[in-house]
């Protein structure tokens, strides 16, 4: 039985992680399980490279543009010449190539839903057709419970949702040797230094954050603050923190490609986000016992129970964001012990092993049961 995941993406980031852990875990089962993606001028996708590398087969569609339409007669001739049973797509463009690809085909079509974002109108008008587009697949799979809400909120039937929640594995990240965020910014020996990671978009809080460093600063010198990553909203959060005079204390070091090495050294995770799916970073800390540090959005408190295996605090409100910061500087010994417990609920529950059982059980149900 073959199974094609379908992915628009230039970089290994959480998501193409995701989607790597299933092929690998996928091969060992009765699927045929091959990952493919889009190059827009000859060059293979580095996910699509990686996953490649581990012996998983792979495909790139070869097209002029994110907007050429042989993507989808270049995917019907795929699906139809590999005897594709299920396509699953795993962001809004290929949930629309997807959908015109499948259609009148016996191809059952399954669409991931992470979330959407609001990182300018061109995205958030894609973002509205991906959430009327969506409900024409066979099933949706929803990484949290709350993106199932959210997903029945716009009226699609409760029973075309499946939730299976993203995955993470500690052992993935052990041969990653600790960066010192000390060595590579100066800071001084006492600094308590939380990091940051993700794409500088409204909905990932930034702004929100530089706010907060700025009051726990007034009472606590030793914060540092670095936040990975770029995107529209970086140069407002550097003018912002230039304004708070807290620029020393609060870096934008950019996109950093060995992310892990650098959470396992930091003191602390900072999630500030407004809106989530369920956030791979989020995972990510909690499997190298990194304490965590987020707000209360999306699926996190499914994940994070407060005061137990991290630190919760309500989105959009610095005041109560820099509290939070302010309880990790002076609870040192109690935030390990959040660490730890952190490690524990992931392996337990959150196991790529488990995530592919459930996979695969979909899989079955929709080749057999229909």
């Amino acid at each position: 039985m073959n199974i094609l995941h379908l992915r628009a993406s230039n970089f290994y980031g959480g998501p193409e992680r995701q989607l790597h852990m299933h092929a690998r875990e996928a091969q060992s089962s009765e699927f045929n399980l091959s990952v493919a993606s889009f190059s827009e001028n000859g060059n293979i996708p580095e996910f699509l490279e990686v996953i490649k590398a581990d012996g998983i087969p792979t495909y790139c569609f070869q097209v002029d543009s994110a907007y050429d339409t042989k993507a989808i007669s270049q995917l019907r001739q795929h699906l139809q010449e590999h005897a594709i049973s299920v396509l699953c797509t795993h962001d809004y463009r290929t949930n629309i190539i997807g959908w015109l690809a499948t259609r009148r085909t016996s191809v059952h079509w399954v669409a991931f839903s992470r979330g959407w974002t609001r990182e300018n109108l061109k995205v958030q008008l894609y973002h509205t057709v991906d959430k009327f587009i969506i409900r024409f697949a066979k099933k949706i799979v929803a990484v949290s419970r709350k993106q199932g809400e959210r997903l029945q909120h716009l009226l699609i039937n409760k029973k075309r949702i499946v939730v299976i929640p993203n995955a993470v594995d500690k052992v993935l990240f052990e041969h990653i040797k600790p960066a010192s965020l000390h060595e590579r910014f100066n800071f001084p020996p006492d600094s308590f230094i939380g990091i940051a990671a993700g794409r500088f978009s409204a909905e990932k809080g930034q702004l929100i954050l530089v706010k907060a460093a700025a009051q726990v600063l007034q009472q606590n010198n030793r914060l540092r603050i670095v936040m990975f990553g770029d995107g529209p909203d970086k140069q407002q959060a550097q003018e912002l923190a230039r304004k708070y005079q807290i620029a020393d204390n609060v870096l934008f070091p950019g996109y950093e490609k060995n992310v892990i090495a650098y959470i396992k050294s930091a003191d602390f995770l900072i999630n500030p986000s407004l809106s989530e799916g369920l956030p791979n970073i989020v995972l990510e800390g909690m499997a190298v016992k990194t304490p965590v540090l987020a707000t209360a959005v999306g699926g996190v408190p499914e994940i994070i129970t407060h005061a137990t295996t991290g630190y919760l605090v309500p989105p959009n409100n610095p005041e109560e964001l820099a509290k939070g910061i302010l309880y990790f500087l002076n609870h040192r010994e109690i935030i390990t012990t959040f660490a730890n417990k952190a490690l524990q609920f992931v392996s337990e529950n959150l196991s790529f092993e488990k995530q592919n059982e459930q996979l695969c059980r979909l899989y079955r149900k929709l080749v057999f049961d229909t």
